[in-house]
This record gives structure tokens, C-alpha cells and sequence, in this order.
């Protein structure tokens, strides 16, 4: 079998993130994309029967946060502050069914 190795970069980073109350846990991968960093969230806390509807829960199928265009985040920490804002986004609105536009 021959292994061809391309040339360029390849990575990313997958942190993981503990609500402020210590209850609940996501896991966060974050990948750089041109001039921003696109933060995926791969483990989280079930909805609890609300809708899944990305206008409600700021995520895609894919497990991609959705950030205004224009306004994603530009630096792994902003991207690390913005995936935390959102699992507590998440949590509240799992737990009162209320969204935020």
C-alpha cells in the first residue's frame, strides 16, 4: 500500500467546556477557515423536547455555530468566548424554550 502525504496544514483544535454551574459539559472543535475560525460543538447536552430548528438553537445539523456574517470570530480565544456565550445560550433555552435573534 503506498501513502501519499500532501503537503500543507492540517489541524485543529477540540476543547472541551463546563457550564457555569457545573452540570453539563460540551465538547468544541475549532477550525481554522481563511481569515476566521469556524467553531463546531460535537457533544452537548440533549434539548429536553425543544425544537432543534437552527433559527431557535444557533446550530446547523453539522454541528457548526451560526455567527452573523461578517461577525465570526477572527482569534481562537474570541472563538472560545463565543462557544461558551452560546452553551449557555443553549442551556437557558433548553431550559425556558425563550430564543435569542
Amino acid at each position: 500500500m503506498n501513502t501519499v502525504i500532501l503537503s500543507g496544514t492540517f489541524y485543529s483544535e477540540t476543547k472541551t467546556y463546563c457550564s457555569k454551574k457545573g452540570l453539563f459539559h460540551f465538547i468544541f472543535k475549532f477550525v481554522p477557515n481563511g481569515s476566521h475560525v469556524d467553531v463546531y460543538c460535537t457533544r452537548h447536552p440533549s434539548l429536553n423536547g425543544r425544537d432543534s430548528n437552527p433559527e431557535k438553537t444557533h446550530l446547523f445539523r453539522s454541528g457548526k455555530l451560526c455567527f452573523v456574517e461578517g461577525k465570526e470570530p477572527r482569534t481562537q480565544s474570541r472563538a472560545e468566548t463565543l462557544a461558551a456565550q452560546w452553551a449557555e445560550y443553549f442551556l437557558e433555552y433548553r431550559r425556558t424554550g425563550k430564543t435569542q435573534n
